[in-house]
């Protein structure tokens, strides 16, 4: 309970910091796919996100992943260990390469956990790292750490901003 507070708590802070509602909706809705699993056992997920641009600098941007739903689940069976999250985090973007149409990124996200199978909550965090296209379509790796039931989940990731 006291994750989902602290969560609640980031938010109303984005709303405080950009008063202004027309800067603070100036941002990018992000979606995300993710095929791997841990332990030799296959999975699945998505995610879906509000993003804020936050600063750019030498090149370099920042961003803040305001809110981000994210469910994880294995290729057989829901029942047992499908998780769901809630997550605020940043991202890091490289400078532009390859003719501007390229550039890396790299991103840490920490929140609330719901582990189904094991109806428990968890502390989870999500690093990812990757390449992304045009500002637009992105692929890269994804490691989730949850305290509590699945551990570590190694992801490949496909992922959109619209």
């Amino acid at each position: 309970m006291k994750s989902v507070k602290l969560l609640l708590a980031a938010v109303a802070m984005t709303f405080a910091m950009g008063a202004n509602a027309e800067s603070f909706f100036n941002g990018n809705v992000t979606a995300d796919v993710k095929l791997g699993g841990n332990n030799g056992a296959g999975g699945w997920g998505f995610a879906v996100g509000y993003q804020k641009p936050i600063t750019e600098f030498e090149g370099c941007a920042l961003a803040w992943d305001v809110l981000t739903f994210e469910f994880n689940g294995p290729f057989k069976g829901l029942s047992d260990g499908w998780a769901m999250s809630f997550k605020t985090g940043a991202r890091l973007f490289s400078p532009s390469f390859w003719k501007d149409n390229l550039r890396g990124y790299t991103n840490l996200s920490m929140g609330y956990t719901y582990l189904g199978g094991a109806k428990t909550s968890a502390f989870g965090l999500t690093y990812g790292l990757g390449l992304q296209f045009k500002q637009k379509f992105s692929v890269g790796y994804s490691l989730i750490y949850e305290t509590a039931g699945n551990g570590k989940c190694h992801y490949a990731t496909f992922g959109w901003t619209f």
